[in-house]
């Protein structure tokens, strides 16, 4: 029986295997884009805010937008940031609205009511009306009758409401004018900080279909000459568009790509440079004056918890309705739960993988460990994953001496842009000077110098630039660069005229200054081959540099515990000249090359405050 061809749908496309498949929204726009137009020729003379209303308002028309719920949320998180709209909609609202509507298409289309309607019960779920109040009065006093008056948010005056309506309305036309004014710097801002801000650049699927989707509006912008006054605007705001539909996904490439194999390397090497977060800065409690009576005050809350409670708690309930648990009570109760569990070796019970006494003889309890036992099997490295880990930087370097020829150097928090990206230099032949031992024999492998070149014959060359601003307001994604603790060596800290050096001359060579300074990092080939020029990475920097040869290296046990106190800051043995080279700890943020700060405009607590 011959089969019947199955028709390809509207939106869908046929690959190379021939499978059938739908199309992603963006390629079934762009089938007919160039061919949308608005409903009416826009007159240039309108004012600029209504062509915008009405080019957003043309847009959408035969754009499924309500079909995909994401595509959606962003068309209007757009429109919030540019002013047409206020507020968005609750997805519960939103969901409640469509249902309404498609309950009153469906009453359009159902056929005219017949006889047969009226014999048909009512509405299960229907509501009760609701209860009305009547005042029921005369002519005589219907004039004197109080009527209730309509009710009203007593939270705001009506002067007050009015007031804010005004604000919201001066806020919607400054984000349009900011936008009509500066629409590159607007789109910049939006894929940047506004993402950022709003948690969007956090979502692969946002990263994706955002550019696209204000790819296609701007340009429908200039398809129909909305702003004939500003075409050469909108199309630096479409090359920034070009530049998110390209740099914000590959965010999520890099992320996942750094820190490399060479910086994870080091890390195990040397140590973590950065320590574990605390709820509680460390100084706070000399600042308020904690460190004066810590047994003073440690005494007063062991006596407040032990004993004040409970005499307070008797004194409110009664002795009659509770009972208090005081620690020799707890002491005996727990040597009882003891001695019942028999679990304080004093009895002789079964141990772990005996038989069972009520078992026949021949029966065999199952032991931690047994093969064919399903709790206490043996652990599958892979899973648990508790196999000895080998260090990334054996594989391209083999056996270094890297860990007694350098330690760490200046340690730098900052955000840096991606300048050069330079190749490894070919292989080169060792030449280091020949040193002979106690016994005479040739030594050349605690030679600095041919480390660093087995480096720049192994390793990418990443040159970093610093940001070129940061701090724009109190919650900026870049902040200034800062010089670590565990830092060794002269580097600037302050980026005023009047420069402030820290480290000394611990080490020689120049002093680092974060500010204006380039780092040369090293990354493997596969990790440089996913980097983008000019994409910001915020992240913490280290310096390698020489060790000294004639201090000895000392293990510390902060270099497998971040936990531990550390005998000294940086990693093992004591720096003597700096180096060009860098790795990296603690990524924290990828930004694209267009990065800009979002200044948030004022908000009603800032205008009307707290308890207007």
């Amino acid at each position: 029986m011959e089969k019947r061809k199955r028709k390809k749908g509207k939106g869908t496309v046929t690959d190379s295997n021939g499978v059938v498949r739908r199309m992603a929204w963006y390629d079934e726009w762009a089938e007919g884009e160039q061919l949308r137009r608005t409903a009416t020729v826009i007159d240039p003379s309108t004012p600029r805010i209504e062509r915008l209303y009405q080019a957003a308002y043309d847009f959408k028309q035969g754009r499924p937008l309500q079909t995909n719920q994401e595509l959606s949320h962003l068309w209007d998180r757009w429109r919030l940031y540019i002013g047409l709209i206020s507020g968005l909609q609750s997805p519960a609202s939103r969901k409640k609205t469509a249902a309404i509507r498609n309950a009153l298409a469906a009453m359009a289309e159902a056929p005219a009511d017949d006889d047969e309607d009226e014999d048909e019960d009512e509405m299960p779920n229907a509501r009760p009306p609701k209860e009305a109040n009547v005042l029921v009065t005369n002519e005589e006093n219907a004039s004197s009758a109080q009527v209730p008056p309509p009710e009203t948010n007593s939270a705001y005056t009506e002067e007050q409401r009015q007031q804010r309506r005004e604000y919201f309305k001066e806020v919607r036309d400054t984000k349009m004018d900011r936008f009509l004014n500066d629409p590159e710097n607007t789109v910049k801002i939006f894929f940047s900080g506004y993402y950022r801000d709003r948690g969007m650049s956090f979502s692969e699927k946002f990263c994706r279909d955002g550019p696209i989707l204000i790819n296609f509006f701007i340009n429908f912008l200039l398809r129909n000459r909305v702003f004939p006054e500003s075409e050469r605007d909108l199309r630096k705001a479409v090359t920034v568009t070009e530049q998110a539909k390209k740099e914000l996904p590959h965010s999520f490439v890099i992320s996942r790509a750094i820190p490399d194999g060479f910086s994870r390397g080091c890390g195990l090497i040397f140590g973590a440079m950065t320590r574990p977060h605390v709820w509680q800065n460390p100084d706070s409690a000399a600042s308020n004056g904690d460190e004066d009576e810590p047994d003073a005050k440690r005494q007063k809350t062991d006596d407040v918890s032990a004993w004040g409670a409970p005499e307070a708690l008797l004194n409110a309930a009664g002795t009659d309705k509770i009972e208090v648990i005081r620690p020799d009570t707890l002491e005996s109760m727990e040597k009882d739960a003891l001695e019942d569990a028999n679990i304080n070796g004093e009895q002789d019970a079964p141990g772990w993988g005996a038989a069972p006494v009520d078992l026949p003889e021949n029966a065999t309890g199952q032991s931690w460990g047994d093969a064919n036992a399903a709790w206490g099997a043996p652990e599958n490295p892979e899973i648990w994953d508790t196999t000895p880990k080998t260090n990334p930087l054996w594989e391209p370097l083999g056996m270094t001496a890297l860990p007694l020829t350098h330690t760490t150097g200046v340690v730098e928090r900052s955000t840096r842009r991606v300048k050069t990206i330079l190749p490894p230099l070919a292989a080169v032949q060792k030449k280091g000077k020949k040193s002979t031992s106690a016994k005479g024999a040739a030594s050349t492998e605690l030679d600095p110098e041919a480390i660093e070149r087995e480096l720049e014959a192994r390793f990418v060359q990443v040159v970093l630039i610093p940001w070129h601003e940061w701090d724009v307001y109190d919650k900026a994604d870049v902040t200034k660069p800062s010089i670590l603790p565990a830092s060794r060596g002269a580097a600037i800290t302050d980026d005023t005229d009047n420069e402030h050096a820290t480290g000394g001359d611990a080490q020689g060579g120049p002093t680092h200054n974060p500010f204006k300074d380039e780092i040369t990092l090293l990354v493997d080939s596969a990790t440089a081959e996913k980097l983008l020029l000019g994409v910001g990475i915020t992240a913490t920097w280290i310096q390698l540099a020489r060790a000294d040869p004639t201090v000895p290296m000392e293990a510390d046990e902060a270099l497998s515990n971040p936990f531990a106190p550390r005998k000294r800051e940086g990693g093992p043995g004591e720096p003597l000249a700096p180096t060009k080279y860098w790795y990296m700890e603690e990524v924290l943020a990828v930004l694209p090359s267009f990065h800009t700060e979002m200044v948030p405009l004022p908000t009603t607590e800032d205008v009307f405050g707290t308890d207007a």
